[in-house]
C-alpha cells in the first residue's frame, strides 16, 4: 500500500510539473507576441499621447497587417483620431478577419498569423435573421504543423444589421479542418451551436 502510495505522489509531483511548465511556456509566448506588437503599434501610441502628427501611411502601413488591425483601430478610437483609420479596412470583412487572425496567433491555436487567409464566403443561419458569420479560408506554409491540412476554415460572427466593423464577434472559431473535410455552412453550424 506504501508503495502505492508513493507511486501515485511521484505521479501527481510529474503531472504537476508538466503542467507547471506548459503553462510558463504558454505565457512566454503570449509574452512574447504582445511585446511584438507593441514595438509595432507602440510609437503610434506614444505618437498620439505626445499630440504630435500621424500620416495616413503609417497607419495604412500597421492596417494592411490584420493581426493589428483591430487594435490600430482601437488606438485611433481612444485618441478620437478614427478618421484616420483608411476606409478600405473599415469593413466588417475586415474587422471579423483581424479578429480570427488574432485568435488564431495564440500558442494554444495556431501559435503565428496565417500565412494567407482570405474571405471564403458568408453564411446567414435560417434561426438568426439579420445576422451573418464571416468564414474565411487561410492556410500555413513551411515547417508548420498546419501545413498538412492546405487550407482550413475559420469562422467570426454572427455580425447583424446594427453591428459596426470592430465589434467584438461573440464567436471566433476554427477546428482547423481543411476544406475538403466540411462546408462552410457546417462549419458555420458547428461553431454557433458549440462556441
Amino acid at each position: 500500500m506504501k508503495t502505492i502510495l508513493i507511486s501515485v505522489f511521484v505521479l501527481i509531483l510529474f503531472a504537476g510539473a508538466i503542467l507547471l511548465g506548459a503553462y510558463y511556456y504558454l505565457r512566454w509566448r503570449l509574452q512574447r507576441m504582445i511585446t511584438l506588437k507593441y514595438a509595432v503599434v507602440g510609437p503610434l501610441i506614444r505618437k498620439l499621447a505626445a499630440r504630435e502628427s500621424v500620416t495616413r501611411t503609417e497607419i495604412l502601413f500597421m492596417a494592411k497587417d490584420p493581426s493589428l488591425r483591430h487594435a490600430v483601430y482601437r488606438v485611433l478610437e481612444a485618441y478620437n483620431q478614427s478618421d484616420l483609420f483608411p476606409v478600405e479596412f473599415f469593413t466588417i470583412e475586415k474587422g471579423a478577419e483581424s479578429f480570427l487572425v488574432t485568435w488564431l496567433e495564440f500558442p494554444t491555436e495556431l501559435g503565428q498569423a496565417p500565412h494567407e487567409i482570405e474571405l471564403y464566403t458568408t453564411v446567414a443561419l435560417e434561426e438568426l435573421e439579420d445576422q451573418t458569420y464571416y468564414v474565411f479560408k487561410y492556410r500555413m506554409t513551411g515547417n508548420h504543423w498546419a501545413t498538412e491540412n492546405n487550407w482550413m476554415l475559420g469562422v467570426a460572427g454572427p455580425y447583424g444589421d446594427e453591428s459596426m466593423p470592430y465589434d467584438i464577434p461573440r464567436r471566433i472559431f476554427s477546428r482547423f479542418y481543411s476544406l475538403d473535410r466540411i462546408s462552410a455552412k457546417g462549419e458555420v453550424q458547428w461553431v454557433h451551436e458549440n462556441i
